[in-house]
């Protein structure tokens, strides 16, 4: 008789696979970010640095994107498998902010973007601190990706709690999006091969967020328009993504 194969535990090979392509991913990056530091950027470089330059910095995008939207899934399987230890705890709103930027700086420089902040020092929430970086550093790079030119993080108190949003001076989102409304209906788009899986991501960590019968959630607009709530002018024309938090 032939020995029974043991059964394969394919979501345990998967999980140890995506653990794995993450961290190779984050190596990457990190190789990539160090090319940028060492690639000259006097006024008199030549074209072929120029060129290099900024395909490192694309390239640079692309894994820092890949690597997100792969912690991305680890934490969607686990909080769907209730066991993400989700802990919400009271954060400074500054320090997240400061903590984003730092991660978001070194493609900004590389690609010439302004990255401005305001957020009050003594600005406090109660937030899982993991999940919430995860959201701004995904739209941070989403924004850097679409922007003309500068990219505007901003934290502030509203009436359901604490807003974080992120703006740039690019085209804006697509009307499909707009119009869908729920990234959690959202489905996939053949045409522009988007998943969703950031604006997914961001809607699940905001409805996570639960205090005082209100539920956190997100609010995409475009070219200067406020979001529900939203307690001050926006700073820039271009997209805009508003995470509120109770």
């Amino acid at each position: 008789m032939p020995t029974e194969q043991p059964k394969l535990d394919l979501s345990t090979f998967l999980l140890s696979s995506i653990h794995d392509m993450k961290n190779s991913l984050s190596m990457m990056a990190s190789y990539l970010e160090d090319a940028l530091a060492q690639t000259p950027t006097e006024a008199g470089e030549q074209a072929n640095n120029t060129l290099a330059r900024q395909k490192t910095a694309q390239a640079l995008y692309e894994a820092q994107r890949v690597n997100n939207h792969l912690i991305q899934l680890l934490a969607l399987y686990k909080i769907d498998q209730s066991f993400y230890p989700f802990d919400p705890t009271e954060q400074s709103l500054a320090d997240l902010a400061r903590e984003a930027l730092a991660r978001a700086m070194p493609l900004a420089e590389s690609k010439g973007i302004q990255l401005d902040c305001e957020c009050p020092e003594n600005l406090f929430g109660w937030f899982d601190y993991d999940l919430v970086f995860g959201v701004i550093v995904q739209a941070l790079l989403n924004a850097m990706n679409y922007t003309c030119n500068k990219v505007f993080l901003k934290a502030a108190p509203c009436e359901a709690g604490v807003l974080i949003q992120i703006e740039d001076d690019g085209p804006g989102y697509p009307e499909f999006l707009l119009d869908q409304g729920n990234a959690l209906q959202r489905g996939i788009c053949f045409e522009t091969g988007s998943t969703g899986l950031g604006l997914y991501f961001a809607d699940v960590v905001a409805n996570l967020h639960q205090a005082g019968g209100r539920t956190g959630r997100i609010v995409l607009t475009n070219g200067g328009k406020p979001g529900d709530d939203q307690p001050v002018g926006r700073h820039l024309s271009g997209g805009c993504l508003s995470l509120f938090l109770p």
